[in-house]
Protein backbone atom coordinates (compact mmCIF):
# COMPACT_ATOMS: atom_id res chain seq x y z
CA UNK A 1 0.00 0.00 0.00
CA UNK A 2 1.45 3.29 -1.00
CA UNK A 3 1.04 5.93 2.06
CA UNK A 4 0.85 9.62 1.55
CA UNK A 5 0.95 12.79 3.75
CA UNK A 6 0.49 15.81 4.19
CA UNK A 7 2.08 18.19 6.25
CA UNK A 8 2.03 21.79 6.30
CA UNK A 9 2.03 24.86 8.58
CA UNK A 10 1.14 28.50 7.87
CA UNK A 11 0.42 31.22 9.37
CA UNK A 12 -1.29 30.49 12.50
CA UNK A 13 -2.97 34.46 13.02
CA UNK A 14 -5.42 32.81 9.87
CA UNK A 15 -6.95 29.81 12.00
CA UNK A 16 -10.21 31.99 12.41
CA UNK A 17 -10.28 31.73 8.55
CA UNK A 18 -12.10 28.18 9.15
CA UNK A 19 -15.49 29.35 8.81
CA UNK A 20 -16.61 25.81 7.99
CA UNK A 21 -16.03 24.50 11.57
CA UNK A 22 -18.80 25.61 13.97
CA UNK A 23 -18.63 26.37 17.69
CA UNK A 24 -14.93 25.55 17.20
CA UNK A 25 -12.85 25.40 20.69
CA UNK A 26 -9.70 26.00 21.55
CA UNK A 27 -7.44 28.94 19.90
CA UNK A 28 -3.99 29.39 18.33
CA UNK A 29 -2.13 28.18 21.26
CA UNK A 30 -0.42 24.61 21.13
CA UNK A 31 -2.27 21.85 22.69
CA UNK A 32 -1.04 20.19 25.32
CA UNK A 33 0.43 16.27 24.87
CA UNK A 34 -2.19 13.71 25.38
CA UNK A 35 -0.95 12.31 29.06
CA UNK A 36 2.25 14.79 29.24
CA UNK A 37 0.59 18.12 29.88
CA UNK A 38 3.43 19.63 28.61
CA UNK A 39 3.15 21.78 24.88
CA UNK A 40 3.78 20.46 21.46
CA UNK A 41 3.85 21.51 18.09
CA UNK A 42 4.02 18.01 16.55
CA UNK A 43 1.70 16.78 13.65
CA UNK A 44 -1.47 15.36 14.83
CA UNK A 45 -1.60 11.96 13.10
CA UNK A 46 -5.00 10.83 11.45
CA UNK A 47 -5.46 7.71 9.27
CA UNK A 48 -7.76 7.46 6.57
CA UNK A 49 -8.74 4.51 4.65
CA UNK A 50 -10.54 5.06 1.32
CA UNK A 51 -11.49 2.36 -1.38
CA UNK A 52 -8.59 4.21 -3.93
CA UNK A 53 -9.28 0.99 -6.21
CA UNK A 54 -11.95 -1.82 -6.88
CA UNK A 55 -15.48 -1.46 -7.18
CA UNK A 56 -15.79 1.16 -4.59
CA UNK A 57 -13.34 3.39 -5.94
CA UNK A 58 -15.78 6.00 -7.38
CA UNK A 59 -16.65 6.62 -3.44
CA UNK A 60 -13.34 6.13 -2.54
CA UNK A 61 -11.11 8.60 -4.84
CA UNK A 62 -13.61 11.74 -4.05
CA UNK A 63 -13.60 11.08 -0.37
CA UNK A 64 -9.72 11.40 -0.24
CA UNK A 65 -9.84 14.37 -2.64
CA UNK A 66 -11.91 16.28 -0.52
CA UNK A 67 -9.92 15.40 2.56
CA UNK A 68 -6.63 16.24 0.84
CA UNK A 69 -8.51 19.62 0.13
CA UNK A 70 -9.52 20.38 3.18
CA UNK A 71 -5.76 19.07 4.83
CA UNK A 72 -4.50 21.75 2.79
CA UNK A 73 -6.66 24.66 4.05
CA UNK A 74 -6.89 23.52 7.86
CA UNK A 75 -2.90 23.92 7.58
CA UNK A 76 -2.74 26.89 5.72
CA UNK A 77 -4.86 28.41 8.43
CA UNK A 78 -2.34 27.37 11.42
CA UNK A 79 -3.32 23.70 12.00
CA UNK A 80 -5.62 22.56 14.70
CA UNK A 81 -4.82 24.65 17.68
CA UNK A 82 -1.21 25.52 16.65
CA UNK A 83 -0.73 21.98 15.29
CA UNK A 84 -0.18 20.71 12.04
CA UNK A 85 -2.75 17.31 10.67
CA UNK A 86 -1.04 15.22 9.42
CA UNK A 87 -3.02 12.54 7.40
CA UNK A 88 -1.96 9.25 6.22
CA UNK A 89 -3.85 7.65 3.08
CA UNK A 90 -4.00 3.66 2.92
CA UNK A 91 -6.09 1.89 0.02
CA UNK A 92 -8.34 -0.80 1.12
CA UNK A 93 -9.01 -2.08 -2.57
CA UNK A 94 -12.67 -2.35 -1.56
CA UNK A 95 -11.60 -5.30 0.08
CA UNK A 96 -12.87 -5.92 3.89
CA UNK A 97 -9.96 -8.24 4.62
CA UNK A 98 -7.68 -5.00 3.56
CA UNK A 99 -9.58 -2.80 5.32
CA UNK A 100 -8.94 -4.22 8.68
CA UNK A 101 -5.01 -4.80 7.31
CA UNK A 102 -4.77 -1.13 7.10
CA UNK A 103 -6.59 0.17 10.18
CA UNK A 104 -4.17 -2.01 12.00
CA UNK A 105 -0.98 -0.90 10.73
CA UNK A 106 -2.28 2.83 11.27
CA UNK A 107 -2.73 1.98 14.81
CA UNK A 108 0.46 -0.13 15.42
CA UNK A 109 2.92 1.76 13.42
CA UNK A 110 1.72 4.96 12.58
CA UNK A 111 0.30 5.87 16.20
CA UNK A 112 -2.60 7.67 14.69
CA UNK A 113 -5.33 9.08 17.06
CA UNK A 114 -8.12 8.66 14.79
CA UNK A 115 -9.32 7.07 11.23
CA UNK A 116 -11.75 8.02 8.40
CA UNK A 117 -13.07 5.24 6.50
CA UNK A 118 -13.72 3.22 4.51
CA UNK A 119 -15.77 4.16 1.73
CA UNK A 120 -17.99 0.81 1.62
CA UNK A 121 -20.10 -0.92 4.77
CA UNK A 122 -18.70 -4.52 4.61
CA UNK A 123 -14.95 -2.75 5.14
CA UNK A 124 -16.37 -0.21 7.41
CA UNK A 125 -17.70 -3.19 9.69
CA UNK A 126 -14.44 -5.10 10.20
CA UNK A 127 -12.62 -2.07 10.96
CA UNK A 128 -15.74 -0.78 13.38
CA UNK A 129 -15.15 -4.08 15.36
CA UNK A 130 -11.22 -3.60 15.39
CA UNK A 131 -11.65 0.25 16.10
CA UNK A 132 -14.14 0.13 18.70
CA UNK A 133 -12.14 -2.80 20.45
CA UNK A 134 -9.06 -0.72 20.71
CA UNK A 135 -10.64 2.15 22.15
CA UNK A 136 -9.58 4.13 18.23
CA UNK A 137 -12.04 6.46 17.19
CA UNK A 138 -13.37 5.91 13.76
CA UNK A 139 -15.83 7.86 11.23
CA UNK A 140 -17.06 5.89 8.48
CA UNK A 141 -17.67 7.41 4.91
CA UNK A 142 -20.39 4.18 4.94
CA UNK A 143 -24.08 3.84 4.82
CA UNK A 144 -25.09 0.71 6.31
CA UNK A 145 -27.40 1.48 9.93
CA UNK A 146 -25.09 -1.05 11.25
CA UNK A 147 -22.17 0.62 11.59
CA UNK A 148 -23.79 2.71 14.10
CA UNK A 149 -26.49 1.06 15.52
CA UNK A 150 -26.37 -0.44 17.93
CA UNK A 151 -24.34 2.55 19.34
CA UNK A 152 -20.69 1.54 20.29
CA UNK A 153 -17.94 4.11 21.80
CA UNK A 154 -15.98 6.23 19.58
CA UNK A 155 -17.58 4.71 16.25
CA UNK A 156 -19.44 7.39 14.28
CA UNK A 157 -20.35 7.62 10.47
CA UNK A 158 -21.08 11.00 7.59
CA UNK A 159 -23.48 9.37 5.39
CA UNK A 160 -27.39 9.25 5.29
CA UNK A 161 -28.14 5.40 6.63
CA UNK A 162 -30.36 2.96 4.68
CA UNK A 163 -33.08 3.75 7.39
CA UNK A 164 -32.73 7.32 6.26
CA UNK A 165 -33.11 6.72 2.53
CA UNK A 166 -35.58 4.14 3.26
CA UNK A 167 -37.90 6.93 5.12
CA UNK A 168 -37.43 9.52 2.30
CA UNK A 169 -38.25 7.31 -0.47
CA UNK A 170 -41.67 5.47 1.39
CA UNK A 171 -42.41 9.05 2.21
CA UNK A 172 -42.22 10.03 -1.37
CA UNK A 173 -44.08 6.58 -2.60
CA UNK A 174 -47.35 7.75 0.02
CA UNK A 175 -47.64 10.76 -1.95
CA UNK A 176 -47.88 9.41 -4.82
CA UNK A 177 -50.17 6.79 -3.75
CA UNK A 178 -48.25 3.89 -4.59
CA UNK A 179 -48.64 1.03 -2.10
CA UNK A 180 -47.09 -1.83 -3.79
CA UNK A 181 -43.31 -2.23 -4.74
CA UNK A 182 -40.52 -4.33 -6.24
CA UNK A 183 -36.85 -4.39 -4.13
CA UNK A 184 -33.45 -5.33 -6.00
CA UNK A 185 -30.63 -4.84 -4.26
CA UNK A 186 -26.49 -6.00 -4.29
CA UNK A 187 -26.27 -8.78 -2.02
CA UNK A 188 -23.56 -7.43 -0.46
CA UNK A 189 -23.47 -5.65 3.14
CA UNK A 190 -24.80 -2.35 1.36
CA UNK A 191 -27.20 -3.70 -0.29
CA UNK A 192 -28.48 -6.07 2.62
CA UNK A 193 -29.06 -3.43 5.22
CA UNK A 194 -31.04 -1.45 2.67
CA UNK A 195 -32.95 -5.01 2.03
CA UNK A 196 -33.36 -5.25 5.91
CA UNK A 197 -34.68 -1.66 5.96
CA UNK A 198 -37.06 -1.68 3.80
CA UNK A 199 -39.21 -4.74 5.13
CA UNK A 200 -38.94 -3.34 8.15
CA UNK A 201 -40.52 0.28 7.69
CA UNK A 202 -42.85 -1.24 4.68
CA UNK A 203 -45.49 -1.41 6.68
CA UNK A 204 -45.62 2.18 8.43
CA UNK A 205 -46.20 3.61 5.20
CA UNK A 206 -48.83 1.20 4.45
CA UNK A 207 -46.51 -0.60 1.56
CA UNK A 208 -46.61 -4.08 0.58
CA UNK A 209 -43.29 -5.61 -0.93
CA UNK A 210 -44.53 -8.22 -3.94
CA UNK A 211 -41.15 -9.27 -4.85
CA UNK A 212 -37.47 -9.23 -3.06
CA UNK A 213 -34.49 -9.58 -5.93
CA UNK A 214 -31.18 -9.88 -5.41
CA UNK A 215 -27.53 -8.97 -7.84
CA UNK A 216 -24.02 -9.99 -6.92
CA UNK A 217 -21.82 -6.69 -7.06
CA UNK A 218 -19.86 -8.04 -10.18
CA UNK A 219 -22.89 -9.28 -12.02
CA UNK A 220 -22.55 -7.99 -15.70
CA UNK A 221 -26.78 -8.64 -16.37
CA UNK A 222 -29.40 -8.35 -13.87
CA UNK A 223 -32.10 -9.23 -16.71
CA UNK A 224 -33.87 -12.39 -15.00
CA UNK A 225 -34.70 -10.78 -12.14
CA UNK A 226 -36.10 -7.38 -13.86
CA UNK A 227 -37.87 -10.36 -15.90
CA UNK A 228 -39.43 -12.14 -12.81
CA UNK A 229 -40.03 -8.57 -11.38
CA UNK A 230 -41.72 -7.00 -14.99
CA UNK A 231 -44.32 -10.38 -14.15
CA UNK A 232 -45.66 -8.98 -10.97
CA UNK A 233 -47.87 -5.92 -10.32
CA UNK A 234 -45.10 -3.53 -8.57
CA UNK A 235 -45.94 -0.12 -9.35
CA UNK A 236 -42.56 0.98 -8.29
CA UNK A 237 -39.24 -0.71 -8.45
CA UNK A 238 -36.68 0.22 -5.83
CA UNK A 239 -32.71 -0.43 -6.08
CA UNK A 240 -29.98 -0.15 -3.58
CA UNK A 241 -26.79 -0.24 -5.18
CA UNK A 242 -23.27 1.35 -5.93
CA UNK A 243 -22.10 1.76 -9.67
CA UNK A 244 -22.22 -0.14 -12.18
CA UNK A 245 -24.75 -1.96 -10.88
CA UNK A 246 -27.24 0.44 -10.73
CA UNK A 247 -26.78 1.94 -13.97
CA UNK A 248 -26.80 -1.86 -15.31
CA UNK A 249 -30.38 -2.01 -13.97
CA UNK A 250 -31.82 1.04 -15.61
CA UNK A 251 -30.40 0.55 -19.20
CA UNK A 252 -31.77 -3.43 -18.75
CA UNK A 253 -35.21 -2.11 -17.50
CA UNK A 254 -35.97 -0.05 -20.59
CA UNK A 255 -34.97 -2.66 -22.67
CA UNK A 256 -37.50 -4.85 -21.04
CA UNK A 257 -39.73 -2.20 -21.51
CA UNK A 258 -40.27 -1.97 -17.70
CA UNK A 259 -42.23 1.19 -17.43
CA UNK A 260 -42.34 0.97 -13.63
CA UNK A 261 -40.68 4.33 -11.96
CA UNK A 262 -37.27 3.06 -10.54
CA UNK A 263 -36.34 4.61 -7.22
CA UNK A 264 -32.21 4.34 -6.59
CA UNK A 265 -30.47 4.62 -3.85
CA UNK A 266 -27.95 7.12 -2.54
CA UNK A 267 -25.08 4.74 -3.37
CA UNK A 268 -25.17 5.86 -6.72
CA UNK A 269 -25.81 9.12 -6.20
CA UNK A 270 -22.61 10.64 -8.32
CA UNK A 271 -22.45 11.95 -11.80
CA UNK A 272 -20.75 8.43 -12.49
CA UNK A 273 -24.69 7.06 -12.92
CA UNK A 274 -25.55 9.90 -15.13
CA UNK A 275 -22.63 8.94 -17.35
CA UNK A 276 -23.27 5.21 -17.16
CA UNK A 277 -26.93 5.43 -17.86
CA UNK A 278 -26.76 7.98 -20.80
CA UNK A 279 -29.97 8.59 -22.32
CA UNK A 280 -31.46 5.68 -20.58
CA UNK A 281 -31.60 7.77 -17.28
CA UNK A 282 -34.82 9.63 -18.06
CA UNK A 283 -37.00 9.57 -15.49
CA UNK A 284 -35.53 7.64 -13.03
CA UNK A 285 -35.60 8.90 -8.94
CA UNK A 286 -33.05 8.90 -6.69
CA UNK A 287 -32.99 9.56 -2.76
CA UNK A 288 -29.78 11.81 -2.19
CA UNK A 289 -28.21 14.38 -0.15
CA UNK A 290 -28.39 18.10 -0.78
CA UNK A 291 -24.81 18.54 -2.26
CA UNK A 292 -25.81 16.38 -5.34
CA UNK A 293 -27.42 19.29 -6.31
CA UNK A 294 -25.55 22.61 -4.89
CA UNK A 295 -27.30 25.30 -7.68
CA UNK A 296 -30.63 24.34 -6.42
CA UNK A 297 -30.09 24.40 -2.61
CA UNK A 298 -32.12 27.57 -1.24
CA UNK A 299 -30.22 30.14 -0.01
CA UNK A 300 -31.76 30.43 3.42
CA UNK A 301 -30.99 26.79 4.03
CA UNK A 302 -28.60 25.99 6.65
CA UNK A 303 -26.21 23.98 4.44
CA UNK A 304 -26.30 26.43 2.16
CA UNK A 305 -23.29 28.38 2.95
CA UNK A 306 -21.23 25.33 3.57
CA UNK A 307 -22.28 23.80 0.47
CA UNK A 308 -21.23 26.52 -1.78
CA UNK A 309 -17.45 26.98 -0.21
CA UNK A 310 -17.08 22.97 -0.70
CA UNK A 311 -18.38 22.70 -4.20
CA UNK A 312 -16.24 26.44 -5.11
CA UNK A 313 -13.45 25.27 -3.45
CA UNK A 314 -13.29 21.19 -4.97
CA UNK A 315 -13.94 22.81 -8.50
CA UNK A 316 -11.45 25.07 -8.33
CA UNK A 317 -9.21 22.28 -7.17
CA UNK A 318 -10.30 19.36 -9.46
CA UNK A 319 -12.04 20.70 -11.96
CA UNK A 320 -14.72 19.23 -10.98
CA UNK A 321 -18.49 19.00 -8.62
CA UNK A 322 -17.97 17.48 -5.82
CA UNK A 323 -20.46 14.28 -5.36
CA UNK A 324 -21.97 13.06 -1.58
CA UNK A 325 -19.21 10.48 -1.55
CA UNK A 326 -16.65 13.72 -1.25
CA UNK A 327 -19.29 15.71 0.88
CA UNK A 328 -18.86 12.17 3.07
CA UNK A 329 -15.08 12.61 3.16
CA UNK A 330 -14.94 16.50 3.83
CA UNK A 331 -17.79 16.09 6.78
CA UNK A 332 -15.42 13.46 8.68
CA UNK A 333 -12.29 15.54 8.59
CA UNK A 334 -14.12 18.72 9.56
CA UNK A 335 -15.92 16.85 12.53
CA UNK A 336 -12.57 14.85 13.85
CA UNK A 337 -11.25 18.46 13.74
CA UNK A 338 -13.90 20.29 15.50
CA UNK A 339 -13.60 17.44 18.21
CA UNK A 340 -9.39 17.11 18.60
CA UNK A 341 -10.60 20.70 19.22
CA UNK A 342 -13.14 20.39 21.88
CA UNK A 343 -11.34 18.02 23.28
CA UNK A 344 -8.39 20.65 23.82
CA UNK A 345 -5.31 18.84 22.49
CA UNK A 346 -5.89 15.73 24.71
CA UNK A 347 -6.87 13.00 22.23
CA UNK A 348 -7.64 10.27 24.78
CA UNK A 349 -10.97 11.91 25.48
CA UNK A 350 -11.74 12.36 21.53
CA UNK A 351 -14.07 9.60 21.32
CA UNK A 352 -16.52 10.80 23.90
CA UNK A 353 -15.74 14.50 23.17
CA UNK A 354 -17.31 14.22 19.30
CA UNK A 355 -20.46 12.34 20.90
CA UNK A 356 -21.20 16.05 22.06
CA UNK A 357 -20.51 18.06 19.03
CA UNK A 358 -22.58 20.26 16.81
CA UNK A 359 -22.38 20.77 13.18
CA UNK A 360 -23.73 21.83 9.97
CA UNK A 361 -22.24 20.24 7.46
CA UNK A 362 -22.46 19.00 3.41
CA UNK A 363 -24.51 16.23 3.92
CA UNK A 364 -26.83 17.63 6.49
CA UNK A 365 -27.37 19.14 10.11
CA UNK A 366 -25.41 16.36 12.66
CA UNK A 367 -25.89 16.32 16.16
CA UNK A 368 -24.55 13.43 17.93
CA UNK A 369 -25.71 12.18 21.23
CA UNK A 370 -25.01 9.24 23.49
CA UNK A 371 -27.98 7.21 21.65
CA UNK A 372 -26.90 8.76 17.85
CA UNK A 373 -23.74 8.30 16.44
CA UNK A 374 -24.57 9.26 13.04
CA UNK A 375 -26.97 12.40 13.63
CA UNK A 376 -28.64 12.85 10.58
CA UNK A 377 -32.79 12.12 10.02
CA UNK A 378 -34.52 11.71 6.58
CA UNK A 379 -34.99 15.47 6.37
CA UNK A 380 -32.13 16.17 5.18
CA UNK A 381 -32.35 14.01 2.24
CA UNK A 382 -34.29 14.84 -1.03
CA UNK A 383 -35.74 13.10 -4.09
CA UNK A 384 -33.82 13.96 -7.30
CA UNK A 385 -34.67 12.74 -11.33
CA UNK A 386 -33.06 12.41 -14.03
CA UNK A 387 -33.77 15.37 -17.01
CA UNK A 388 -31.80 15.92 -19.93
CA UNK A 389 -28.93 14.32 -18.25
CA UNK A 390 -29.00 15.90 -15.00
CA UNK A 391 -30.26 15.35 -11.87
CA UNK A 392 -33.44 17.93 -10.94
CA UNK A 393 -35.08 18.78 -7.47
CA UNK A 394 -38.31 17.07 -6.63
CA UNK A 395 -40.33 19.03 -5.49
Amino acid sequence: MKKQTFKKWLFPAAVASLVFLSACGGGATPAAESGTGGASKDPIKVGAIFSLTGPNSPLGVPEKQAVELLVKEINGAGGVDGRPLEVIFEDDKSDNTEAVKAIKKLASKEKVVAVLGSSGSGPSLGMAEYAAAEKLPLISMAAADQITNPVRAGIYKTPHTDVHGTKRIFKYLKEKGITKIATLNDSNPYGSGWTTQLQKHAPEYGITIVAEEKYGTKDPSMSSQLTKIKGTDAQALIVAGTNPGPATIVKEAKQLNLTIPIISSHGSANSKFLELIGDAGEGVLMVAGKLLIPEQVAADDPQSAIIKKFVDGYQAAYNTHPDGFAGYGYDGLNLLVEGLKQAGGDTSKLGEVLEKVKYVGVTGEFKFTADDHNGLTEDSMIMVEVKDGKFQLVK
